[in-house]
């Protein structure tokens, strides 16, 4: 059996699920290749859109916000959206892929490669089983262009869910896929020996993910006063070069503050934090709540993220700082009390399955061979 796995860079977390389901189905024989569906348009186009997509995230995320809104009161299913036609001009282009690889399924973990799969669909150009990765604890807009055969997501989706055209049998509600590595964290002390860090010190990691989004510098500014002289501060900027900067002009010299760009994988880090402060993107998060971690969600982006903020708080699966005043107490309060993390992280395990992209993976297999007419082997 051999498996498309579609994604592409607008953040990372796309490309983290795709890598995900990848390993899971590996894991049982399926030979797979990944591809960034844009780059078919040509690599030129993939990096521009990737690039557009971050520095307006950055630079503009209250007006993404409002993009976000917008999208989300137009979608529908009757109509196809501008997007879909963006994704669809550079379809045909996937056709000699498709003949010379002959995969058996395509599995999307990005809506442009699910527009553009679906594009194929339409015009008979792809007939194997279709199936879409949900990233988000919310469905996205435009997500109703996609005419898929399998749609992965979490129950918590399901509200914003109705409004597609999909029947009921196309879901399946595995949650979201993180890599087979990423377990949950049994000893502490252990994880912050493994990444170097001093395991009697309290720690703090503050994540912008792969994009480095929010105000790093204001952040660290409100987390330092509830450090102490014992705590320790991780910044992990991922991409935003000019917070980084900052950053090491304003606290370069503090001991109690280390400082760094991307880092891969980032699961050992979390997995040595006491308390993490994220911006609720739909991979680190599941990550961080597969491992087991105290979490602290503070600016996230207005849209996608701010719905993932709301399923982790309202299921207390983490304490979402709704200003930078909260997040000074926040933060502070879960380091003052070990017993609300480990409720939390009780909660976390409750919620959360570890085991999620080899559920996908079973399942995919499962599907692909009912419709070639085939009987799944017993596991």
């Amino acid at each position: 059996m051999k498996a498309l796995i579609l994604s592409t860079a607008t953040g990372g977390g796309h490309n983290t699920a795709a890598h995900a389901v990848m390993e899971a189905l590996t894991e049982r024989g399926v030979e797979c290749r990944f591809e960034d569906c844009v780059a078919f348009g040509g690599q030129k186009l993939s990096a521009t859109v990737s690039n557009v997509y971050v520095k307006f995230v950055q630079a503009a995320p209250d007006a993404f916000g409002r993009l976000y809104r917008f999208a989300k009161a137009i979608s529908t299913p009757r109509i196809k959206s501008p997007v879909y036609l963006f994704n669809a001009a550079y379809a045909r282009k996937m056709e000699q892929l498709l003949t010379d690889y002959a995969p058996d399924l395509i599995v999307c973990t990005h809506m442009f490669g699910g527009q553009s799969v679906t594009y194929l669909r339409r015009h008979d150009l792809w007939n194997g089983l279709f199936a879409m990765v949900m990233t988000d604890y919310t469905i996205h807009p435009f997500i109703e262009d996609i005419e898929c055969d399998v749609m992965f997501t979490c129950k918590a989706a399901m509200p914003s869910a109705r409004r597609l055209a999909l029947p009921k049998s196309a879901y399946e509600f595995t949650g979201i896929p993180v890599s087979l590595s990423c377990r949950p964290c049994t000893d502490k002390r252990a994880a912050k020996e493994a990444v170097g860090l001093d395991p009697e010190r309290p720690e703090v990691v503050l994540v912008g993910g792969s994009m480095g989004a929010g105000n790093l510098p204001e952040m660290i500014a409100r987390i330092l006063p509830v450090l102490g002289e014992n705590g320790h501060l991780t910044v992990v900027c991922g991409s935003n070069v000019d917070a980084l900067r900052r950053a090491t002009e304003a606290y370069g010299s503090d001991p109690r503050v280390s400082l760094r760009a991307q880092v891969t994988p980032l699961t050992p880090l979390i997995a040595a934090a006491d308390v993490l402060v994220t911006k609720s993107g739909g991979l680190t998060s599941t990550e961080a709540m597969t491992i087991g971690t105290a979490i602290v969600v503070a600016h996230p982006i207005a849209g996608c993220e701010t719905e993932n903020a709301r399923f982790m708080e309202d299921n207390k699966l983490a304490l979402w700082a709704h200003t930078d005043d909260e997040l000074t107490a926040k933060v502070a309060d879960l380091l003052r009390h070990p017993e609300k993390r480990a409720e939390m992280i009780a909660k976390q395990h409750e919620k959360i399955d570890p085991d999620c992209a080899r559920k996908i993976a079973d399942i995919l297999i499962r599907r692909t061979n009912e419709m070639m007419g085939r009987k799944t082997p017993d596991a």
